[in-house]
């Protein structure tokens, strides 16, 4: 008789992720009837990308306490100024949208660091110097604030500063408390373009296992890439640079949970998948939208969606055409491309419902904390009870 386990599979979706955690604390409150075990809840694999990968690393760490008190009390207490702050973000709005803040000194001082112009200068220009003098002088000035700005910006590479997020997970994450599970996060280079799932124990240090986190976090244009992250691969340590959110390129790494799986044929897996995403975006005017919210809508609210839709929708006509198969005649056996069987799998995939409205991914308040916690939550239950039925 094969034995029982069960896969975590939890996409990424910014302050959303809040669903994640709702849905969670359903499973683990119903989890002897979810799972059939009087033991506490524990998923044997767990794969994360962006907030998912945050999430998982501390459940991994079988420290759901913890994640709740991150959320509740941390982030839904004090805002988004608990993960990032930001020259040009309000992190201090209470707002459900993103609130636009441009501190014009310091824009000034990132894009012309060099530069050094009063304006009570300019003002005493009149009293001193002719004005062609004062024209040539203004000239020179503009051309030294033109090269200074096209020097520093290419070094302008996010909106915000996720050092918050860094402390917390160099004072959380300790891969040593991993114990019987599998924990994978998901990154991908702007280098080479390749996205890499990383198991706990194959990074090659735990700095570079708190980098792995965070790189999965970091949203392109929002936050900074991460610089590098090693970790061993089948040729030995390899140092991956300039990492960014892994929901660029896999949203929901179910490829990752399905090829381990794959290597594990004497156990009979129940995966679960948590997408924190609503299916479809809102219609809204994003003419005079600032590009905080430009940037979440387009990489979270309508690229990553669509990648999860799909990925999600194949596995599921492939997993529904399996069991159809089987049904038909229980000797059947599909491979595919790679030549590896197809299997069927049980899988229960929570959503949020397309008809609510989470707010902003980059938006977070106590009010919107308790209403994606609440909604997780119930959609848990609700797909669960789905699954019960179509059981029965």
């Amino acid at each position: 008789m094969k034995k029982k386990k069960f896969a975590l599979v939890l996409s990424g979706g910014g302050f959303n992720g809040a669903f994640q955690l709702g849905a969670l604390n359903y499973i683990n409150e119903n989890w002897k009837s979810i799972s059939g075990l009087d033991s506490p809840m524990k998923f044997d694999l767990i794969a994360g990308v962006s907030v998912g990968a945050l999430n998982g690393a501390l459940l991994a760490m079988n420290q759901l306490d913890l994640l709740n008190d991150l959320w509740v009390n941390q982030i839904g207490r004090n805002g988004v100024s608990e993960i990032y702050t930001s020259e040009f973000i309000d992190t201090t709005s209470k707002s459900d949208k993103i609130k636009l803040k441009v501190d014009l000194k310091k824009l000034v001082k990132k894009l012309l660091p060099e530069v050094n112009i009063q304006l009570n200068f300019f003002k005493k220009l009149g009293l001193v110097f002719s004005k062609k003098q004062r024209a040539k002088i203004i000239e020179n000035a503009l051309k030294q604030v033109e090269k200074s700005i096209q020097l520093n910006l290419p070094k302008f590479r996010s909106i915000a500063d996720n050092t918050p997020l860094s402390k917390k997970l160099d004072k959380y994450l300790d891969r040593s408390t991993i114990m019987d599970t599998i924990y994978m996060c998901g990154f991908v280079s702007l280098d080479t373009g390749a996205y890499h799932s990383v198991k706990h124990s194959e990074f090659y240090s735990d700095k570079d296992f708190h980098q792995g986190v965070l790189a999965s976090t970091a949203i392109p244009m929002i936050w900074n890439p991460v610089e590098s992250v090693s970790f061993y691969g089948k040729n030995g340590v390899y140092t991956s640079k300039n990492n960014v959110d892994g929901g660029v390129r896999n949203v929901s790494p179910l490829g990752d949970v399905i090829k381990l799986i794959n290597q594990d044929p004497n156990s009979e897996y129940k995966i679960i998948v948590i997408n924190c995403n609503s299916g479809t975006p809102k219609v809204e005017d994003y003419s005079g939208k600032s590009i905080a919210a430009i940037a979440a809508r387009s990489v979270y609210e309508i690229a990553i969606t669509e990648v999860f839709n799909n990925d999600v929708e194949h596995f599921t006509k492939l997993n529904d055409v399996v069991k159809q198969a089987q049904a038909w005649d229980s000797e059947i056996v599909l491979f595919g491309s790679d030549k590896h069987q197809i299997k069927d799998f049980d899988a229960v995939i929570i959503n949020p419902s397309k008809g609510i409205d989470m707010g902003s991914s980059l938006v977070a308040n106590e009010k919107l904390i308790a209403n994606r916690m609440i909604h997780g939550r119930t959609m848990a239950q609700l797909a669960f009870d789905k699954k019960d039925v179509h059981n029965a």
